[in-house]
């Protein structure tokens, strides 16, 4: 069982966050696996003195979603995780020589310093998972396993869960200007992105969400439900209550362009700054040049190299640094990649850094790897609430 378990806490008395990475040892059913998985992150909750209450996000990868869905959701493992509120994604995006993985991010704060309310997300077929936690500051808003409720193309699908009113993403009184970023998978990458792409692209133009205004970070990566009808899967994070100048996109222009410059709708990341602390989302980050074009084609080994540089180059350029990172999840076109891939982070400024590595096709196919992951530190401004 590989476990590992990154966290971050104030000098002082305050919100304590954690991230909890689980993949199982290679061999054995599902079954098998899936019971190990749970029982080793019981225990490291155990061991850092946190219950499901405290978990706000979780991601469960699956190497075959249609046969094992159904098997995850009823282990006691998984229906405690959800009855403490955690909002939970189920994606099949296979962890590399596993058929289960894990990453849970639990936050822990002061008895009564938040209060925490289970969503409905409209227009979204079951599934579909929502938590929003208030504090005196913000309201912070988890939307997770959002597939929309019709069988309709990746583009309509996209527009149901980002475009329409009091839908998807922006139900539960959420503004598509406050979110700050988005996952969005699609089933056959290669044939339906451009679709999602476009679509994500009217809706924000529509929303009168701009350059100037700034895009959430975001990663558009391979990924599916059990369900063969759902092109689009999605999740986001939204706050409300910052105020100007609090969310900032990062930058790294040396490296890499503005994403407009070749037609597509994200920051490379977004620092988010609070009172304590600093988030920094770090999107989807591929081998590319600043002049937008892929770097290294067919060459993993150097292409995982420019991706760390291009997210040391975001997380430097916002003042922060690796070893700041909590977690990063890295997507694989081909699996066969995964030891070559490893072999470079090993000896890389993010060898320290929980990850997991999944099988999953990047947006365009000559980038081989892609990776992702949040960085937090210390540099608060006091001008700001707290987290």
């Amino acid at each position: 069982m590989t476990t590992s378990v990154s966290k971050w806490l104030p000098a002082t008395a305050g919100t304590g966050e954690f991230f909890i990475v689980v993949t199982p040892d290679t061999g054995g059913s599902f079954a098998r696996q899936l019971d190990d998985l749970f029982a080793e992150y019981q225990r490291a909750c155990a061991e850092h003195t946190l219950d499901a209450g405290t978990a706000v996000t979780a991601t469960v990868f699956l190497s075959d979603s249609a046969n094992q869905e159904a098997d995850l959701r009823c282990h006691p493992g998984f229906i405690a995780l959800t009855r403490g509120g955690a909002a939970v994604t189920v994606i099949q995006q296979q962890p590399v020589g596993r058929k289960v993985g894990l990453l849970v991010c639990h936050v822990r704060r002061a008895a009564g310093s938040a209060t925490r309310t289970a969503l409905a997300v409209a227009g979204t077929k079951a599934g579909a998972a929502g938590l929003a936690v208030r504090t005196d500051g913000y309201r912070f808003v988890y939307l997770r396993n959002l597939r929309a409720d019709d069988a309709r193309d990746a583009g309509a699908q996209t527009e149901r869960l980002m475009g329409e009113a009091q839908v998807g993403i922006q139900s539960n009184d959420v503004a598509l200007a406050t979110v700050i970023r988005t996952w969005i998978y699609v089933h056959d990458l290669d044939a339906h992105y451009p679709a999602v792409s476009a679509a994500r692209n009217r809706v924000f133009a529509r929303h009168g969400i701009t350059a100037q205004t700034g895009f959430p970070a975001s990663t558009g990566i391979e990924g599916r439900s059990s369900d063969h009808a759902d092109l689009v899967l999605m999740d986001a994070f939204a706050v409300a209550g910052l105020k100007p100048g609090q969310s900032r996109a990062m930058t790294a222009p040396r490296h890499m362009n503005p994403t407009v410059e070749y037609g597509v709708t994200f920051e490379r990341g977004r620092e988010l700054v609070f009172g304590d602390r600093r988030h920094l989302y770090v999107s989807g980050t591929a081998s590319i040049s600043h002049e937008g074009e892929i770097l290294h084609r067919g060459d993993v080994v150097n292409q995982t190299r420019r991706a760390i540089a291009n997210v040391a180059a975001l997380l430097a350029n916002s003042g922060a640094a690796p070893a700041d990172m909590r977690y990063l999840l890295v997507y694989l076109r081909d699996a066969v990649d995964a030891d070559d891939v490893a072999a470079v982070l090993a000896d890389s400024p993010l060898a320290t850094v929980p990850r997991i590595i999944v099988h999953a096709a990047v947006c365009r196919p000559g980038w081989l790897v892609e990776m992702e992951g949040v960085a937090i530190d210390g540099r608060g401004e006091t001008g700001f609430a707290a987290f």
